[in-house]
């Protein structure tokens, strides 16, 4: 059985993310200067190690479809599709607004911000739910390398969960714009090699090991 191969990539870093917006599900975004210049550089990173990849799948959010877009046009999939499960945190009437205020509802409420579920919306427990049940499709599925292009969120929450960690370090595990976490998977077990790399430490290493997924 071939070892497999799992990119997951956060999309590049948006304008609404240097004016301090929670975007979540309730604004699309785009990709500011830097964002586009940082995940450009992913791809030509992975492009530069030639592998194959025989599937992207992508959040819906205008954000990430952006980002996907200019990793296909380095690494040209297979297959580019949009996976549900790979959307932006529903923050219910939070989203849009400042980061600061989903911490004061959590307060106000009297819980954890991570169990912290607005009206019509979700925690990110439920986030976390989601990501891992896409990972498993992945891990079991037929391609042997796909990349994943999320949110931060979704994917600090789905590293908690490989790594073992509480929503405590949550903040610990959000990457950077256009981070990347590179997952082997062998029998089924996911393994991390790689983990929210910044776009300009993307070193000969990873392009050296990378070329396994080939």
């Amino acid at each position: 059985m071939h070892t497999k191969h799992i990119y997951l990539i956060k999309h590049g870093e948006t304008e609404e993310n240097l004016r301090g917006i929670h975007q979540g599900q309730a604004v699309g975004g785009r990709l500011s200067e830097r964002g586009r210049d940082d995940i450009r550089a992913v791809g030509d990173s992975l492009a530069a190690s030639e592998i194959a990849v025989g599937q992207m799948l992508v959040s819906p959010m205008s954000r990430a479809r952006e980002s996907a877009e200019l990793l296909a046009a380095a690494l040209a999939p297979d297959d580019v599709r949009v996976n549900e499960r790979l959307v932006a945190k529903n923050s219910g009437h939070l989203g849009g607004k400042s980061r600061d205020l989903a911490a004061v509802e959590a307060t106000r409420q009297g819980v954890p911000i991570h169990q912290l579920r607005s009206p019509g919306g979700e925690s990110s427990e439920d986030v976390q739910a989601r990501y891992v049940r896409l990972l498993n499709d992945v891990c079991s599925g037929p391609h042997r390398t796909t990349v994943l292009v999320g949110h931060g969120g979704g994917i600090a929450c789905l590293l908690l969960h490989l790594t073992g960690q509480g929503f405590g370090r949550y903040l610990e595990y959000v990457p950077e714009s256009a981070g990347l976490t590179w997952i082997e998977v062998d029998e089924g077990r996911p393994r991390i090699q790689v983990m929210n790399a910044r776009p300009t430490a993307l070193t000969d290493h990873v392009q050296r090991t990378a070329r396994a997924a080939r």
